[in-house]
């Protein structure tokens, strides 16, 4: 801040301001700095700012009243004791805002160092947070390695299956060759059918096999009772070996059934397993992607409320140099003015 320089004839009348301008007792502001108002424990008084001040402004009160109180000078030295008062009173408020403004980079400072407290407070959460996220992804990565691993499994079921269905066909080829010896037509077998198509074509050619043997052996009753007693006991034989047939057919029937519904029951075990391995699992991976978009939502905000932090960490920095450089610039034009207007010896003799 420049300050206004008087422009002052040493020979001309004195001015009626530096006539009539009141010696200004400075003792009042030694017991502290007007302007500066303690606004809570954070606000912090500069001690080295207060002793200069007092110390200049006790110079400035001892030096200025013997200036103004002197009688029987001339007008040109009143003038310019009228110039030197107001000057020291220009100084002495220079001072006083020197000393504000260290108080404000005092405040600043403890500002600053409050933010670098807080930061370096967070980074303890900020590497916690880290871990987490690092954890969670090594969780995903084991859940990944076993979604491919129950694929695998599902795949070595699926393969499983069509082994099963492959060895049902050749074990239903295999039947309609054995029953070929009973007059069935194999040219009509469903060979590349479904598994319940190959059932009720089985089921219906053994039911045909059963009306007609049943049709057999009623032709074979009423032949008998016509009175042909010479060969009932070789019709009984053939009638004996073709109910042992039938009843074997049954049994094989049944067991192939019940091999059937066997295979069919595991078949929709191995489905409903499958869809339940698919269900849990696309679960899983929905609450870890949940977890992980919260954490990551978190991380961002922390990024950046430290980057606020920094961002005003800055700022302040800037403000303290911006406030050294000023304060630099008050003690260089002090340090002018002072030498500047400083009593020569040679000159105080001589007055």
């Amino acid at each position: 801040m420049p300050l206004p320089r008087r422009r002052s004839s040493f020979l001309g009348p004195p001015s009626e301001r530096a006539v009539t301008t009141p010696a200004v007792h400075r003792g009042a502001f030694l017991g502290g700095v007007p302007g500066v108002v303690s606004s809570g424990p954070g606000a912090r008084v500069s001690r080295r700012a207060l002793g200069i001040s007092s110390v200049f402004l006790q110079g400035l009160r001892s030096s200025a009243v013997p200036l103004v109180q002197r009688a029987g000078r001339t007008g040109s030295s009143q003038g310019l004791d009228g110039c030197l008062v107001e000057y020291r009173d220009k100084v002495s408020e220079a001072i006083l805002d020197n000393a504000r403004l260290m108080l404000q980079t005092e405040n600043v400072q403890a500002s600053t160092e409050d933010f670098k407290d807080r930061y370096n407070n967070e980074q303890p959460f900020r590497r916690a947070m880290e871990e987490e996220i690092s954890s969670l992804h090594k969780v995903m990565e084991e859940a990944g390695q076993t979604r491919v691993h129950l694929e695998q499994q599902m795949n070595n079921m699926r393969a499983e299956i069509q082994d099963l269905d492959q060895n049902h066909e050749e074990d239903v080829r295999v039947v309609y060759h054995q029953m070929a010896g009973l007059d069935l037509d194999e040219s009509e077998a469903p060979i590349k059918t479904n598994l319940d198509q190959i059932l009720a074509h089985i089921r219906s050619r053994w039911e045909k096999v059963i009306e007609r043997n049943r049709a057999e052996t009623d032709n074979y009753l009423e032949y008998k009772d016509e009175g042909l007693g010479s060969q009932m006991s070789p019709g009984q034989e053939e009638l004996e070996d073709l109910k042992t047939e039938c009843s074997e057919s049954g049994c094989r029937v049944q067991s192939l059934q019940a091999e059937t519904e066997s295979i069919r029951a595991l078949k929709r075990g191995l489905e409903n397993s499958l869809g339940d391995a698919r269900h849990w699992h696309a679960i899983e991976l929905q609450n870890l992607g949940s977890v992980v978009g919260r954490l990551e939502a978190e991380l961002s905000e922390v990024h950046g409320d430290v980057e606020e932090q920094r961002r005003g960490y800055d700022a302040l920095l800037g403000d303290k140099t911006r406030l050294e450089q000023e304060i630099a610039a008050y003690h260089g034009i002090l340090d002018r003015e002072e030498s500047r207007y400083q009593p020569r010896p040679g000159t105080a003799q001589d007055a």
